[in-house]
């Protein structure tokens, strides 16, 4: 697959997430990882008492200032958060740089789970009150003649297998917090699932990079590729 450069991302969100049994040492010493991650991810944020949640299983999170980048951790999984995606070297750097000093304290060997997410915003203008999806989405809804495909709302989710986990996509549309713009929200999740090793936590990285790239570049209309490159307005 040719790789592109695109001027204009869509992207307003990344996360990779592992999940593992869960480690009583991370509730006990979360401090001693926050001393090592403290000088880029000083904030931290507590999460809420409610009834019906086990507090242990709900994440703290350490933000930078400016809260672009973060980490959620809790007692049967880490992840980190991207609000301001520089390529996915970078974020793959930042991800193995994070998770070995999670390692090197906690010793976790087995995972049972990994997720990579990806979620997109596509601002669009309705035609004659539709929902112009075929401008910017390669998806074709086949449908009984009787039932007119100028949608003015859908939602569509479906899974999709690979040999090694699976993909959710998640497409549907939504409206800015200022309610001056609407957008098609275009959300790729990546899963493997059994049983995994922490020391080949980059392989799997690497590949659910690769599905879901791969997923996003067929989905993508050329015409809308051509704005992401800058191409026209």
């Amino acid at each position: 697959m040719e790789v592109k450069t695109y001027k204009n991302v869509p992207l307003v969100e990344t996360i990779f997430e592992i999940r593992f049994q869960g480690e009583p040492a991370i509730e006990c010493n979360r401090d001693k990882f926050y001393e090592k991650i403290r000088n880029v991810y000083p904030k931290v944020l507590v999460p809420q008492v409610s009834e019906g949640k086990i507090m242990a299983l709900e994440p703290y999170r350490f933000e930078q200032d400016d809260g672009a980048t973060g980490i959620m951790l809790s007692i049967n999984k880490i992840a980190i958060y991207c609000k301001k995606y520089e390529g996915f070297k970078l974020f793959s750097e930042e991800v193995m740089r994070v998770f070995s000093i999670f390692q090197e304290l906690f010793k976790i060997q087995k995972i049972n789970r990994t997720g990579l997410r990806y979620i997109n915003i596509l601002p669009f203008t309705r035609e004659d009150n539709i929902i112009p999806i075929n401008n910017y989405l390669n998806i074709k809804i086949d449908l009984p003649r009787s039932i007119p495909t100028d949608f003015k709302n859908l939602s569509i989710i479906f899974v999709s297998q690979t040999e090694g986990g699976s993909i959710t996509t998640r497409i549907e549309p939504a409206i800015s917090s200022d309610q001056t713009q609407e957008v098609i929200i275009l959300d790729f999740d990546y899963a493997k699932e059994g049983d995994l090793s922490f020391s080949l936590i980059k392989e799997y990285l690497d590949e659910s990079h690769q599905h879901t790239k791969y997923l996003f570049e067929e989905l993508i209309t050329d015409d809308y590729k051509k704005v992401m490159l800058g191409e026209v307005i």
